[in-house]
Formats: structure tokens, sequence, C-alpha cells
């Protein structure tokens, strides 16, 4: 074979290269049987050393995707048109891969006025052997809670997992820059944005771990080069250790990580030097600060307890305020929380409760004139008395309060505010499992109560409450035939300084499945009606009675395991019964076919 080879190359080569044959056969054969020596010996060693390609999930080429159409419509009667009267909108998605090069494309097309749109930007690369992974194109990792985490690096990504070793290595650009345009008034400007991190770690046998990852982006602010902007170019570095520590086996854990960031706001700011700052020269060399660098934390500790029948969570987390990282976006600084989480269990895990206490505030260094502390208590009761009985109750309590501190020598007429909030709820059920029937019922009441007063002059005339009752009940049957009836009623009323609300509804539906469940069908209908009265200053009672009776109908066919179709079916019809308002119906209907491959 690899003389025909060589005979058909040299003809190729003769006829492209005219003169130059005689050198290919003084050279190229000699080149070329030494090639397919070389090509036959790597055969017969992939074939001794296939457990490699079998440690990774690398595969020649996989490809997936669908295709679909969807037509829908449109009429109402009393009220302008919410939607075009009719839509016609087509799909297709695609995916492949091969030895580890992800991609894709989609493509729509939409009839109401949306035009053709494509989409291929999803180019990735992705392989795994063993304990390495390598991933290239839009990466996405965490190094720590509060340093890189969440932030989508175009660039690639490497992480390396030995027995109990740990290293991870990322960089790319993270931000594209983004040119002001009087077209796009809500564009925010960016800079070209480049990012870096690693992260090396220990762990044990036990599930305890020794962490240290460290994160740099910078902003280059040449990418926006004579355009006039108000934003200015930065630059951020953290440094963050975490750890885990499982003790008499596993019942008692102690974990916490803590980030320390050095963040500038404006890279075109006057610098620091060593001498100025009294630090040794090489740190100047790592980061250089300048007259807006700024350093902060971020941190949590945690420390949970495990027993047989009672579980014990503490945790305390501290974010400084100005605390800044370019991995997270937006983060929510000068915050302080503790939090503690007990649960107990009884009578063989039968009866569980537990509970969720926060505690919060911000103003942490007092430099602001306001200062919010709240309180947030949950509880959760959950009973089984059998298998067919089931009970939930809930409580949860948020006291919020907003103190503002005095001025001297300046009146001040609003001095806080404070909100309390109790939320209530009860929720029994019950399912009956027999040979030919399932029967479900379920309850559920609620209480809610809020309470929002103002001090200080005028503001007390501001304050708010309201109190809300609602309940909901619902059955459920499950027929051998395959039919399920479903029935449900809910009660809401709401007494607020707004004024009174009523509402009453009554839902029935039904499915049923044909054909070895490749066809099932569903219709529901409802009925729900509600009243406002509201009292309006120095003027008479308003009220408002409207009714809404709804209904639909879905079916869905599966031709084959990979053709589907869908037909639905809507309407709406709401009437003024009392007061003001339109009537008007709605009616919808859509048909849709996907495929997938």
């Amino acid at each position: 074979m690899c003389n025909t080879h060589q005979r058909r190359f040299g003809h190729l080569f003769y006829d492209l290269n005219t003169g130059f044959r005689p050198a290919f056969y003084a050279i190229g054969r000699n080149t070329l049987l030494g090639f397919c020596l070389i090509l036959s010996l790597a055969t017969h060693s992939f074939s001794q050393s296939s457990s490699f390609w079998d440690d990774t999930d690398m595969v020649p080429l996989r490809a997936g995707g669908s295709i679909g159409l969807t037509a829908s419509t449109y009429a109402a009667s009393g009220i302008e048109n919410r939607r075009p009267p009719n839509v016609l909108q087509t799909n297709a998605n695609l995916g492949f891969s091969t030895f580890g090069l992800r991609s894709g494309f989609s493509l729509s097309y939409s009839t109401d006025d949306s035009g053709f749109r494509q989409n291929m930007n999803n180019l990735s690369y992705s392989v795994r052997w063993r304990w390495l992974s390598f991933q290239a194109g839009d990466v996405n990792t965490r190094l720590s809670d509060y340093s890189l985490n969440g932030t989508t690096i175009r660039g690639g990504y490497i992480r390396a997992n030995p027995g109990n070793f740990l290293f991870e290595l990322i960089g790319g650009k993270s931000k594209r820059a983004v040119r002001p345009s009087l077209e796009s008034a809500f564009r925010e400007p960016s800079f070209d944005q480049w990012a870096f991190g690693a992260k090396i770690g220990v762990a044990g046998n036990t599930g305890s771990y020794f962490n240290l990852s460290t994160f740099y982006a910078q902003d280059n602010a040449a990418s926006l080069s004579g355009e006039i902007i108000e934003i200015k170019p930065q630059e951020n570095l953290t440094l963050t250790p975490d750890f885990r520590v499982n003790l008499f086996n596993g019942r008692l854990t102690l974990e916490s990580q803590f980030t320390a960031s050095v963040f500038t706001r404006d890279l075109d700011g006057d610098p620091f030097s060593s001498d100025d700052l009294g630090i040794p020269g090489f740190i100047t060399t790592i980061y250089q600060p300048r007259v807006s660098t700024h350093i902060n934390y971020a941190g949590k500790a945690l420390a949970g307890f495990r027993s047989d029948f009672f579980d014990m969570n503490i945790g305390y987390e501290r974010i400084q305020p100005g605390f800044m990282s370019l991995g997270r976006g937006t983060v929510r600084n000068d915050l302080e929380t503790i939090t503690l989480s007990p649960s107990i269990r009884f009578l063989q895990n039968r009866l569980s409760i537990r509970s969720d206490i926060t505690l919060g505030r911000d103003n942490l260094l007092g430099t602001r004139l306001q200062t919010q502390t709240n309180t947030n208590v949950g509880t959760n009761v959950q009973m089984v008395f059998s298998e067919a009985f089931h009970l939930t109750t809930s409580y949860n309590l948020l006291l919020n309060d907003i103190t503002m501190a005095q001025t001297a020598g300046i009146e001040q007429s609003l001095s806080g505010q404070s909100q309390v909030s109790h939320n209530l709820m009860v929720q029994p059920n019950l399912t009956f499992i027999g040979d030919d029937f399932i029967h479900n019922i379920a309850l559920s009441g609620g209480y809610l109560s809020i309470n929002s007063n103002f001090s200080g002059e005028p503001h007390t005339q501001n304050s708010f409450s309201s109190n809300s009752y609602t309940g909901m009940l619902s059955y459920a049957i499950t027929l051998p035939s395959g039919i399920t009836l479903n029935s449900s009623g809910n009660y809401l009323t709401n007494s607020s300084n707004g004024g009174d609300i009523r509402n009453i509804g009554l839902n029935f539906g039904t499915s049923y499945a044909l054909f070895n469940r490749k066809l099932t069908f569903g219709l529901n209908v409802g009925i729900n009606r509600n009243k406002f009265d509201r009292e309006v200053l120095n003027g008479p009672l308003i009220t408002n009675r409207l009714q809404q009776l709804t209904g639909g109908i879905n079916t869905a066919y599966r031709l084959t395991d990979k053709d589907t179709f869908n037909l639905t079916l809507r309407s709406r019809n709401s009437r003024v019964l009392d007061g003001t308002g339109n009537d008007f119906t709605e009616l919808e209907g859509s048909f849709r076919y996907q495929r997938t491959f």
C-alpha cells in the first residue's frame, strides 16, 4: 500500500512541480517508506495502549439537536389584541462534539416582526483524562465565594486532581470592549478586561481540605483609546485561603474562607513607591499601588455538629464596606450576618423540627447616617402519622428596623422605620393507595400579617398594616384506566390600609393517556371571583367585583421516540359584575411539531 501511495504522490508531485520529480524519488521514496513504517508502529502501539483513550471522554463524533415548527393564533374581543393574530415560528438547533471540540448553532425564524436569527458563538473545547481536564473557549469555574465566582472567561482552564492534590489554572478575557453609542442609550461602555486565576489544594481521606487561590483582573485602557468616557480602568488582586476540617467521623465540621482584595479604581492615578508605603520593593512589582488603591476583606466561618437525633449549624459572614471583586460582579458589601440552624428528630425520624435564625446588620463602621438590622426566624415542623397522613407546619417571623443617626444642629423629622411580619402555614396531606385507585387530599391554610411603622412626624400617617388569610383544598383521584381527575378550591381575604380584597376560585381538570401513553389528553376549566372595596379620601366606598372563566385543552402525541406533536387551546373570559372595567374574551391556540436527533 505504501508503494502504491508513493507512486500516486510521485505523479502528483511531478504534475504540479515539473522538474522536481527526480529529487522526489531520490529523497521522498526513502522518507515515505520510513513514514509508513512509523505509522505502522504507531498503529500497533495505539492498539496496545488503548487504555489511554479508554480513560478519556473523547469520542470521534457526537452530534444531536432538534427542529421544530410552531403555529399559533390569537383573537380578542372587548380589548385590544395583546399579541399578533397569527404567528409562525421555526427553529433548528445542532450541537456536536469531535475529540473534545464542542460547538453548535441555532437558527430561528418568526413572522412576528423578528425575521431570521442565527447564533454560532458557543465554540468550546473540553477533554478529560483520568485526573486531568482541560477546557478552552467560554469557561466558567469557582475559585472561592468572594474572588472568582460566576464570571465567564473566554480563554482556557486546566484542572489537575491527582490523588489528594488539586491544581487549577484559568486565564483569558473576562470582558470585551464596549464603545459608547448614542444609538444604544442604555449600553454601558467597558474596557477589554483580562483575568487570571490559580488554585492549589490538598485534601484528606476524611473530607478535610486546605486550598489557597488567587485571582487577578485588569482593564486594558488602550481598548477604548480616543473615546470620551467617564469610566476609569480598574485592577484587582485577591488572595483566598479556605479550609474544612472533619472531626469525630464527620460529626463535627469546621470550615472557613477569607478573601483579601486589593482594588484600584483608576489605573491612571499616581502610583506609590515602595519607599512611600514602607513595604518591600518586590511587592510593587507584583501589584502597583496607586492613589485609588484600597485593601478590603470578606469572609465567613461555619461550624456544624451532626448526631443521630440532633444537628446544629452556626455561621458567621462579614463583608467589609467597600469590598470589591472583579470576579463576581456586583457584591453587596457592608454586611454582617450570623446564622443559627438547630434541628431535632423524634420517634424514629417521624417527627422533625428545624429552625433557621438569621441576624443581620449593616453600617459596620458606623460612618453612615442610616443603620439597618434584621432578624429572621423560620421554624418548620413535619410529622408523619402514617404512610397515608402527613402534616407540615411552618412559621416565619421577620423583624426589620432602620434607625437614623441624629446630627447635631439639624432637626430631623424622620428617626426610623420598623417592620414586623408573621407568616403561619399549616398543610395536612392525606393519600390512600388502593389496588385500583389512588386518592390524594391536600389542605393548606395560612395567615400573613405585615405592620410597617414610621417614627417621627409627619411620617406616622404613612404607617401600613395588612392581614391576609388563605385557604386551599384539593382532591385528585387516579383510576385504573389511566384517567386522572382533580379539583381544587381556594379562598383569600386581605384587609389593609388600601382596602379589602376577597377572592374565591374553583378549578376542575382531567387527563387521560391512550395507546401506551403515546397520546395524552388534558382538559381544565376554572372560575374565579374577586371583590375589592376601597375608601376614597372624603368620598364614598368604591366596590369592584370581577369574574373570570378559564378553560384549556392540551393534547400531545408521540409519533416516534423522536417526533412529538402538541395542540393547545385556551380561552379566558372576564366580566365586570359591579364597578368599573371592561368585559373581554380571549381565545388562543397553538400547534407544535418537534423532532430530536
